[in-house]
């Protein structure tokens, strides 16, 4: 009995996990170019234990879900969003260390170089984006080209990944790349003055939430069934 009890012990610590999860998607539901965490766990070695309870090894994997979010308009020409596949490049000033986003709200430093909110640099095909004083307005094109004006002044990089399920978050919306090699999209789509929302569906995650808490009170009812079973054992043994 006590194995039963270490398996509902073992079940309810995986739908702690599985919350803390969607919670987490539902917290950035709003966040520009999130992308979803979602798990899969596989089940090997099943088995009946010395109870002749269920039993198996389990090893669970999360990732983020690629999939594209919608587009919404802003009118921002440093918003800029991404279709299809790719992740726009930022680097640290300080460490040089890269990561990778689809959040591509961007802004201009007082030196006119090309941010993303949190102070990293924009990173273009020749490196980081800078923006003349005095020039035209600025346009970002289909393919990434920046024009000021008449003038092209850099192009965005867009990079891709052989396996972007392995990215690893480093926060919100952006990436490490988990020692893999970026691989830089030959033909970007881009849209200015837009950006890319967050892929979280919250009703679905809602659904999963009431799902997992209802999975997580009825293993809790089994520990407290098999919790009464030995006190009730406990006390019968205790008249002898």
């Amino acid at each position: 009995m006590l194995i039963r009890l270490q398996n509902s012990y073992s079940s309810m610590n995986d739908m702690v996990r599985q919350q803390e999860r969607i919670a987490n998607n539902l917290a950035n539901a709003g966040t520009i170019g999130y992308r979803r965490d979602r798990t899969f766990t596989e089940v090997f070695n099943e088995r009946l234990d010395a109870e002749l309870a269920p039993i198996s090894d389990r090893v669970t994997t999360q990732w983020a879900d690629q999939a594209s979010g919608a587009l919404e308009s802003t009118g921002n020409p440093l918003d800029i969003a991404i279709v299809g596949e790719g992740f726009f490049v930022l680097s640290d000033p300080a460490s040089g260390n890269q990561r990778f986003t689809r959040a591509g709200r961007f802004t201009l430093d007082a030196e006119g170089t090309l941010r993303d909110p949190s102070g990293m640099l924009v990173e273009g095909e020749s490196g980081p984006i800078q923006v003349p004083p005095e020039g035209g307005p600025l346009e970002v094109r289909e393919d990434g080209e920046i024009w000021s004006g008449d003038q092209v002044i850099g192009k965005l990089r867009l990079v891709q990944f052989e396996n972007p399920l392995q990215l690893r978050r480093l926060d919100g919306a952006s990436f490490d790349a988990g020692g893999m090699d970026p691989i830089d999209v030959e033909q970007p789509v881009l849209r200015q003055g837009y950006v890319e929302q967050s892929n979280v569906n919250p009703m679905q995650e809602m659904t999963d939430m009431i799902a997992h808490f209802r999975l997580f009170e009825s293993q809790q009812k089994s520990i407290q069934t098999q919790d009464n079973l030995l006190g009730a054992v406990t006390r019968d043994l205790g008249t002898f």
